[in-house]
């Protein structure tokens, strides 16, 4: 039958994609932003005119702290992407601190690893960077998400001279006696 209609030999191969797609799914909390849209910069200002309305912010992870109820980690805050992804590149906006409840292994939670964070604000904390008082708003968080590490970069994108690790035909360039490779090593 297959050899009759050789569409439907496609459709299981569709079907796939399509199961593998549904499977990736963002908290709804996550990945839309709340209405309205707090700055960080805006909760920082005024923590006690905003306490009690609904943030989603993300950032790189800094610091985790384990507490007698909550786990409060401390919050590079970066702009979000698609999903609720914080973005890898660009300044940091600002430090916030996610308090959420119950025990946090911090093997599992990083340093740098990216964190989306969903809740209320619970007010402002201030702490010292250094030697300078930061105040850090608080949010209460309702849901999380800790997103994977970055892939690491093709290692032939740190080698440009070299191209690609390999041809069809084996290692290394065919042309390589009729051009020089810059920079020369030996």
């Amino acid at each position: 039958m297959l050899d009759r209609c050789p569409r439907l030999a496609a459709v299981p191969g569709v079907l796939a994609l399509l199961v593998g797609c549904a499977t990736y799914q963002v908290p709804s909390e996550i990945g839309e932003p709340p209405i309205p849209d707090l700055a960080l910069s805006d909760v920082q200002a005024a923590p006690a005119s905003h306490v009690g309305q609904a943030v989603r912010w993300g950032g790189k992870i800094l610091e985790v702290r384990n507490r007698p109820q909550v786990t409060e980690i401390e919050v590079l805050a970066t702009a979000l992407g698609l999903g609720g992804a914080p973005s890898t590149e660009g300044a940091g906006l600002g430090r916030f601190i996610a308090e959420i409840p119950g025990f946090l292994d911090p093997a599992e939670y990083p340093r740098d690893r990216r964190l989306t964070v969903a809740g209320r604000v619970a007010g402002a904390q201030t702490r010292s960077v250094g030697d300078y008082p930061y105040s850090y708003p608080v949010v209460a968080v309702a849901q999380y998400r800790l997103w994977a590490p970055p892939a690491p970069e093709p290692y032939w994108h740190r080698y440009p001279y070299y191209g690609p690790p390999f041809y069809p035909w084996g290692w290394g360039s065919p042309w390589y006696p009729w051009y020089p490779r810059w920079p020369y090593y030996w």
